[in-house]
């Protein structure tokens, strides 16, 4: 497993095998399981699974916390945003170093897989790293380089709730991991898991590279694939928060970078890019208005909607 912080932990416990073993496997550590009730099966299924999470419990013997969540639509990225609020709130409310989730590289396969069919890039083929903040909380997934079968494992002969969600084709993510990845396995002949995996690591590492160089160099020099992903390594550099820049901000930043001649160009939120005789400088804010930009050579820099 991956190492974990020193101090309290708060794991994700849904009772069902994944967080069972990875609770199994924390015994002996200052962990208290955080169980979040989403209410989307019904009150008589909702109360059967907390009795089943409550007996789980009690059988690891570790402390158990819990919330319950509304999130506006019975959506995954509803639900994900529910959760991520509950369990920030439930970690500094009792002191924890950090939060814990279950997942496996089985999990991060079907994400990554997911992504592909979607379409993403470099970001979204980066998914599940061992560590990561969310919410402004450290998480950390130390089972994310174990296979699933192997945690589960670590929880055998203990209670499991069952959570029939997960194998409802109503979902993607379940259609990925009961439908698609077997039939890739049967008729390749080769477990897809392992190299799925090791594309995110390759896409992790290339994007850990390409923030080195943007906190140095131009992003405009950059090739236009690789653009946006050192526009948002510089934006984080200098501090600007908020999500990334739509396909139109960063097509005409790009060519407000390429020009010749001192400028400057107001992106989405107020953030500013200032292209003068020392290069490229970005403010998280708006150009103050002590220093108005210039013109430059390409006249009045675009100002995209974001």
């Amino acid at each position: 497993m991956h190492p974990l912080p020193e101090g309290r932990l708060l794991l994700a416990f849904s009772g069902g095998p994944d967080s069972l073993g990875l609770a199994a496997a924390l015994r002996g550590r200052d962990v208290l399981l955080a169980y979040l009730d989403h209410r989307l099966r019904g009150t008589r299924a909702s109360r059967h699974e907390r009795a089943a999470v409550r007996a789980a419990a009690r059988a690891l013997g570790l402390p158990l916390l819990r919330a319950r969540l509304a999130p506006a639509t019975a959506s995954e990225a509803s639900a994900r945003a529910a959760r991520h609020g509950a369990l920030r709130a439930m970690a500094r409310r009792h002191g924890c170093a950090a939060v814990l989730t279950a997942h496996t590289a089985d999990d991060r396969a079907e994400t990554i897989l997911l992504r592909l069919l979607r379409g993403t890039g470099l970001r979204g083929l980066a998914a599940l790293p061992p560590r990561a903040r969310v919410a402004g909380l450290p998480l950390c997934r130390p089972a994310v380089g174990e296979r699933r079968d192997a945690l589960r494992a670590r929880g055998a002969g203990l209670p499991a709730v069952e959570d029939r969600t997960n194998r409802s084709t109503a979902y993607a993510r379940a259609r990925v991991r009961g439908l698609l990845l077997p039939a890739l396995r049967e008729h390749l002949g080769a477990d897809p898991v392992p190299g799925l995996c090791a594309l995110g690591d390759l896409a992790a590492a290339v994007r850990a590279s390409l923030e080195r160089c943007a906190r140095g160099g131009d992003p405009a020099a950059a090739p236009a694939p690789l653009f946006p992903y050192l526009v948002e390594a510089r934006r984080r550099a200098a501090g600007a928060a908020g999500a990334p820049y739509s396909a139109a901000v960063y097509e005409a930043l790009r060519a407000f970078l390429a020009g010749r001649g001192e400028g400057a160009f107001r992106a989405a939120r107020g953030e500013t890019w200032v292209r003068g005789r020392g290069g490229v400088a970005l403010t998280p804010g708006p150009c103050p208005a002590s220093r108005p930009p210039s013109r430059g050579a390409g006249g009045t820099p675009p100002r995209p909607r974001p």
